[in-house]
């Protein structure tokens, strides 16, 4: 039976490559585990790949006449090159299957099964999303950072659903309950002075100066120096969308009772136009304007200390 050339070529090439990988394994332990240099495991399968490809390619042209022509040339670029990366590779895989398997145990339970797999979090491990939320809800808050250094917003990881959403009008009854509820306005404070709802305070996430809008590096501090963590709090903003990432900020720095307005003070539009959500103005709820006493940014900025 008569073997094609590209058959001949395909055998060529996996026998280099296993060449390469065999010879540079059997190397690697008299000459040691380098990192780098032409020991290293980056380069060493090349030299069992670079003899193999001149073996093979020159042993077929001394065959045919001792002629090494252009296409025996690349022939044996191809040898070399492939066996070369081919047995990197191969010995890379070989070295992962012939590694013990670490032991990897649930921080929250201690369970070494999956559920039906690990979960990789922070660095840590966990048997099963119900254990990394569990985590979640308990471990020891730290500060955010909330601003990357182009000042976007960097979304705080918290346990699911740790907030709550709210309408203006399910958030007015809130207010009217009696029960403590407050509503922060988390607009820039130009934005509250046009108007807000009745009785709101005012903790800027962005400020919006002539130069465009700017993180406030200060909304953790004011916040805290101004309400409780367990304060049952109402964020609100002109949509719902900053006030949303306020409210994971808080969660993520301690807060046990926040809420998110949905809609905001102006309402939700889609891409049309058309009203998703209606606003507090909208709806007519009770409104102001101005900077109340004692619920303005100037003045609960002064209790960070």
């Amino acid at each position: 039976m008569t073997m094609t050339p590209i058959l001949v070529l395909l055998i060529k090439l996996a026998a280099n490559l296993l060449l390469a990988a065999f010879l540079s394994r059997l190397l690697r332990h008299p000459l040691g585990n380098r990192p780098c240099g032409a020991a290293g495991p980056q380069l060493l399968p090349l030299w069992p790949a670079l003899a193999g490809g001149l073996l093979l390619s020159t042993g077929q042209a001394a065959e045919g006449g001792g002629l090494l022509t252009p296409g025996r040339a690349l022939e044996c670029c191809a040898l070399i090159f492939l066996g070369w990366r081919g047995g990197y590779y191969a010995s890379l895989i070989l070295d992962r299957l012939a590694a013990a398997p670490a032991q990897v145990e649930c921080q929250v339970c201690g369970s070494t099964e999956g559920k039906p797999r690990f979960v990789h979090r922070q660095g840590l491990d966990f048997c099963s999303h119900e254990c990394w939320f569990d985590y979640l809800r308990h471990a020891v808050a730290l500060k955010p950072a909330l601003f990357d250094r182009q000042g976007t917003f960097i979304r705080q990881e918290v346990y699911p659903m740790s907030f709550a959403e709210y309408s203006p009008l399910q958030a007015q009854e809130l207010l009217q309950s009696g029960e403590g509820y407050v509503y922060v306005d988390v607009r820039s404070t130009p934005e509250y002075e046009q108007g807000h709802p009745a009785g709101a305070y005012n903790v800027p996430i962005l400020h919006r100066q002539p130069a465009g809008i700017s993180p406030n590096p200060d909304f953790l501090r004011v916040m805290e120096a101004a309400f409780p963590p367990d304060t049952k709090l109402l964020l609100g903003c002109l949509s719902g969308q900053r006030s949303a990432r306020a409210a994971e900020a808080l969660v993520a720095s301690g807060y046990t009772c926040v809420a998110n307005v949905r809609g905001g003070w102006g309402g939700v539009r889609d891409a049309f136009g058309r009203v998703v959500e209606q606003g507090w103005l909208e709806l007519g709820l009770p409104a102001e304007r101005g900077s109340p006493a004692g619920h303005g940014y100037a003045e609960l900025a002064l209790k960070r200390g």
